[in-house]
């Protein structure tokens, strides 16, 4: 397994975490997720997140359950979970988002359910307009000042929101961000790629989500996004948003369907699944300190793994066939204090 820094801190973190996203309680599901983070545990993996919001928490008393069974010191792995969404299911006003109030109550109530004294690291789960910046910089310096993270950052901010707070804490000697948590694969790409060019050139770090899309990105796919009516005919709240807001254009979802056949070809060329194509494509960029994958099955988890010794088969060549299959690069933002000094006169001897 590859380590890597999480950003500009002395943390590392594996390049393939685990992300705990499935939400059910029964038993069943508690065994299989047991078993799979502790292969996870085995094949390297060191680094597992979760949130508050997951399963409105039943996600973190599962993985607290799971890690227990690891039977390792705690100082050897890395645990993360994210504030905002709350856990009520009724509109309580102080139950979610980042009030003082809810990031110190929701990260206590965070760390009763994972069993555990302290994370390492807790996420702003999204950014919260009607919340003063300052009062959310100055709730998490507070968290972790009384130990109870080691650092926070951020999930699906905006650059200049980052920059704002990075500033704040600057300004007012505040523990600062050290990492965000976005969206990032072969098909969702901009914000990444050319809204943090900025962020990342700063040191700080990422934890990218859905990495595989979905898993639109696995070949499962390939012949019809629709053949198991999992993203069309969908009760699943959030799927059935993901399908309104993309698969549901016909124009993006035969395009995609366009993509997927020919990222297919490519990864038999290479003598890898599809799978480890896309994962080993995003981790060979070099703003990505970890992707968050998930897994239902044990074997899927050993198969993701493989995408580590993939990185070294993502040569040029081979990234101009996957740029000339996707088509969606963005345009680089220019960061102008990376750049030489414009010449002056006397440079040019005017």
């Amino acid at each position: 397994m590859e380590y890597r820094r999480l950003g500009s801190t002395g943390l590392k973190v594996s390049a393939i975490g685990f992300g705990n996203w499935l939400n059910a309680d029964d038993n069943e599901t508690l065994e299989r997720n047991i078993k799979i983070i502790q292969k996870a545990w085995e094949l390297g993996i060191n680094f597992f997140d979760t949130a508050e919001g997951y399963g409105k928490g039943k996600a973190e008393i599962q993985l607290g359950n799971a890690l227990k069974t690891l039977n390792v010191q705690r100082q050897d792995y890395v645990v993360s979970t994210k504030i905002y969404f709350g856990t009520a299911q009724d509109d309580f006003p102080n139950s979610r988002f980042l009030s003082r109030k809810h990031i110190i109550e929701g990260l206590r109530n965070s760390l009763k359910r994972l069993d555990l004294e302290y994370v390492d690291i807790v996420f702003a789960h999204r950014y919260d307009p009607q919340t003063p910046l300052e009062e959310v910089c100055r709730a998490f310096d507070w968290v972790v000042r009384h130990g109870w993270a080691h650092y926070w950052g951020t999930s699906e901010w905006t650059a200049q929101q980052i920059l704002e707070a990075i500033g704040i804490c600057d300004r007012l000697k505040l523990i600062k961000p050290v990492a965000e948590q976005p969206q990032y694969n072969m098909l969702v790409r901009d914000k990444f790629e050319w809204g943090y060019n900025n962020v990342f050139a700063q040191g700080y770090g990422s934890t990218i989500w859905s990495p595989l899309y979905q898993g639109i990105l696995t070949g499962k796919y390939n012949d019809d996004l629709f053949a198991d009516g999992r993203f069309k005919n969908t009760d699943n709240p959030y799927l059935k948003g993901f399908y309104e807001r993309t698969l549901g254009n016909p124009e993006y979802a035969a395009k995609v369907q366009s993509q997927l056949k020919k990222l297919g070809e490519l990864a038999k060329e290479l003598n890898i699944s599809q799978a480890q194509l896309s994962l080993a494509w995003a981790l060979k960029n070099k703003d990505v300190s970890t992707a968050l994958t998930s897994a239902s099955r044990v074997e899927q988890l050993e198969e993701t793994i493989k995408s580590i010794q993939a990185i070294k088969l993502i040569t040029p060549e081979v990234e101009a066939k996957i740029e000339a299959i996707l088509q969606n690069k963005p345009e680089t933002q220019v960061n102008f204090k990376l750049l030489k000094p414009f010449p002056t006169r006397r440079d040019l001897h005017v």
